[in-house]
């Protein structure tokens, strides 16, 4: 283990000695990342649970080489050393899987070494070639496609959705996929995407963005993993200094009608920043019928994310306010409302930064609801979540 995490050391700190001593002149090759230590705490208040605590290890690493004109290639990958109560702990049985799993047609995350409560994972998120010639760009391999406008659920993003909850991943996960841009004016463009997974399923889609009265404008279509057709709209514009956003999905059975009558779903956010630089953010999202039905928080935050299981409950609303509150120290406070569980989250931050390339930040996450315990019974469930982490960027 102790050769292991060595070496995941040695190699974080190999690009910045390159990079630094060639910054002068020309390269074919530049290389960038991170390295971060995170401890946290999490307890819930299910019968016999506990405090569990957590220290996370992590180390990205993102290299892009130019070997010729017109051609690009980029790998990227992210070297995790987590020591953690819930690895030992059958409650998060799921939890051991969902730190080293891989969704792409290849797998490209594993497990150097692990014990009962610790292991050491490499995941590749990103291994693409690019062609780019005038308006035209190629892109194969593990990519991130990001068709979403808006900041909390993003029902445009068909591809590769994300947690808003997750803090440790601000990259968010890659498409194994092939995609195909034109840039058809300074800004409009069209493009086509086919993406497979890992269960060799198929989703292929198209987008035009444009621009009409100062809006840009999206439109989308295609077929999601093989089983469903989708249509979708998105806008990003103002209402005067008021910024103003929204996304919108229709997802409807094609492989198994007989379940579902289709899925509406429906964001739209605004956001407004004032002349102090305090900033106010505030979205709401119609999820016509929830995917599945959850037994408690923890099955809603670990598990993985999709465009059609985006929340648990049908409607919901959230708010944030940022301010810097010095020019090295900022604060955020987040607030969602999920009215059919009777249940709300809120997620106070502070960042300071200690240098150019250093940052220090407390997270708090704080979740509750009601959620179906036996037939026609409810249980409160409470969730809670502290985060402290120091991370340096080269």
């Amino acid at each position: 283990m102790i050769r292991s995490v060595a070496i995941t050391i040695l190699i974080a700190i190999g690009p910045v000695t390159h990079v630094v001593a060639q910054d002068t002149v020309p390269r074919k090759i530049l290389a960038a990342g991170y390295l971060s230590f995170t401890e946290s705490v999490m307890h819930i208040n299910f019968p016999g649970s506990d405090w569990y605590w957590e220290s996370l290890i992590h180390n990205r690493l993102n290299f892009h080489y130019y070997p010729a004109d017109h051609f690009s290639l980029s790998l990227q990958f992210r070297n995790r050393f987590l020591y953690s109560d819930r690895l030992k702990n059958d409650l998060f049985d799921y939890y051991r899987n969902s730190v080293s799993n891989d969704a792409g047609i290849i797998d490209l995350s594993w497990t150097a070494t692990s014990g009962k409560s610790w292991m050491l994972n490499t995941a590749i998120d990103r291994l693409w070639i690019k062609y780019a010639w005038k308006d035209l760009e190629i892109t194969a391999g593990r990519q991130r496609i990001n068709w979403g406008l808006n900041y909390v659920w993003n029902t445009n993003d068909w591809f590769n959705n994300y947690s808003f909850f997750d803090v440790d991943y601000a990259e968010r996960p890659g498409s194994d996929a092939l995609r195909v841009q034109y840039f058809t004016g300074a800004l409009s463009s069209a493009e086509a995407v086919v993406k497979i997974d890992s269960t060799n399923k198929l989703t292929w889609a198209g987008l035009f963005k444009t621009n009409i009265w100062q809006y840009d404008l999206q439109f989308l279509g295609g077929i999601l993993a093989g089983e469903d057709a989708a249509i979708g709209f998105g806008w990003a514009g103002g209402l005067g200094s008021i910024g103003f956003r929204g996304e919108m999905s229709y997802i409807y059975p094609i492989r198994h009608r007989s379940a579902t009558n289709g899925l509406f779903l429906l964001s739209v956010a605004f956001d407004y920043t004032f002349s102090n630089s305090l900033m106010i953010q505030a979205e709401g999202f119609y999820n016509q019928r929830p995917e599945g039905s959850e037994e408690s928080l923890v099955d809603f935050y670990s598990r993985p994310s999709s465009v059609k299981d985006l929340s648990f409950t049908e409607l919901n609303f959230f708010m944030q306010v940022s301010y810097p509150i010095t020019p090295l120290l900022t604060g955020s406070m987040a607030v969602l409302f999920f009215p059919d569980v009777k249940g709300y989250y809120l997620g106070p931050s502070l960042t300071y930064s200690l240098g150019n390339n250093v940052e220090l930040a407390l997270i708090m996450q704080y979740f509750r609801g009601e959620f179906p315990y036996i037939q026609g019974v409810s249980i409160k469930q409470e969730l809670t979540m502290v985060f402290g982490r120091m991370k340096w960027s080269f």
